[in-house]
């Protein structure tokens, strides 16, 4: 969609055996662009209503049932069949690569 920056953010990757959308923290700058997409996400149903997502100095803070998670620069935030996770780039790109 044009003008929309959750379609910017989070991409579509192909792994093996079905697809995954995730956002890379390249910047501080797409932190905002992140926590808008995980909003959305939380609107639409497609994570929990105890999902959140915070700013934290330069790092994101994904918050779910089982605690908070640190996305560090240069990590993923993946959204699979499971929900949300923070994958490290390196585990990122052995299973997943852009479509």
């Amino acid at each position: 969609m044009k003008g929309d920056t959750r379609a910017a953010v989070a991409r579509y990757y192909q792994p093996w055996p079905v697809p995954v959308q995730a956002a890379q923290h390249t910047d501080s700058t797409v932190l905002a662009d992140i926590g808008d997409w995980v909003t959305s996400l939380r609107q639409q149903g497609r994570v929990g209503s105890e999902v959140t997502f915070a700013i934290t100095g330069s790092v994101g803070v994904l918050t779910d049932e089982t605690g908070e998670h640190v996305l560090p620069q240069s990590a993923f935030l993946v959204l699979n069949r499971h929900g949300l996770h923070v994958l490290e780039a390196h585990a990122f790109w052995r299973h997943y690569q852009e479509m």
